[in-house]
């Protein structure tokens, strides 16, 4: 799988990072990159009033998995009965099971408790008339939901103290992500979002020139972008 983006900056680094930043993306040990200068920046007046940016053409491409080659090792071992065989390894199965489960458990009460002593630390100290659950929705990914009469002010303009809020709960509390919405403003969000892309896209096929949006958390820009993909013709400046 590739990603191509072509990006104005002043350096092949921060050509990266605003690639990355505006795809919502961070590289990992099976992904490598290729930036080509396709226009190079130059010095402005002898140097004198800054670098004009340069053109740069990004590309992330994503390593196939190795298959890995499993030799079957034999060895002898002593004969045991099928059925004292069966129910030594459903003992010992369930008995792993117990405990895998039983150290869940404690990690999932534990981060559970951190998560909720920081959100009510934030709500006493904000003066907020509001109420809020903790759920798992999968290992290590937890979301508070908040509801109550300071809804509003937990979502703040178009959902800016809320990411706010996010960013600074997962700064706080590591080895989980945490997720914040207040009674499904984020799936509403996320409609207003694509009817926004499409809007754009739609006015750029029809007019040819390029549309420019406010600045977004990546969680938003990536809606924008699953719309906007939809576009072939299109690319990212």
């Amino acid at each position: 799988m590739e990603k191509t983006i072509e990006i104005k900056a002043i350096d092949k680094e921060k050509a990266l990072k605003r690639a990355l930043n505006i795809l919502g993306v961070e590289l990992s040990d099976n992904e490598t990159v290729d930036i080509v200068e396709k226009v190079a920046p130059r010095k402005k007046f002898f140097g004198l009033f800054g670098t004009e940016p340069g053109l740069y053409e990004v590309s992330i491409k994503t390593k196939p998995e190795e298959k890995k080659e499993v030799k079957e090792h034999r060895e002898h071992k002593p004969h045991i009965h099928k059925f004292e065989k069966e129910k030594t390894e459903k003992f010992i199965k369930n008995e792993k099971a117990e405990k895998i489960e039983k150290t869940e458990k404690v990690e999932h009460s534990e981060q559970e408790k951190e998560i909720s002593e920081k959100v009510a630390f934030f709500v006493e100290k904000m003066k907020l008339d509001i109420k809020y659950k903790i759920k798992r929705v999968k290992e290590r990914v937890y979301v508070v939901e908040f509801f109550g009469k300071d809804n509003a002010l937990i979502i703040g303009q178009k959902g800016k103290t809320l990411n706010s809020f996010e960013y600074l709960l997962n700064s706080m509390i590591k080895n989980c992500k945490i997720e914040i919405d207040v009674e499904k403003f984020k799936e509403k969000r996320n409609d207003t979002l694509r009817v926004l892309a499409k809007r754009m896209a739609e006015k750029v096929s029809r007019t040819g020139k390029t549309v420019r949006l406010n600045a977004m958390p990546p969680r938003e820009r990536k809606v924008i972008h699953e719309v906007v993909n939809k576009y072939p013709e299109f690319r990212y400046i």
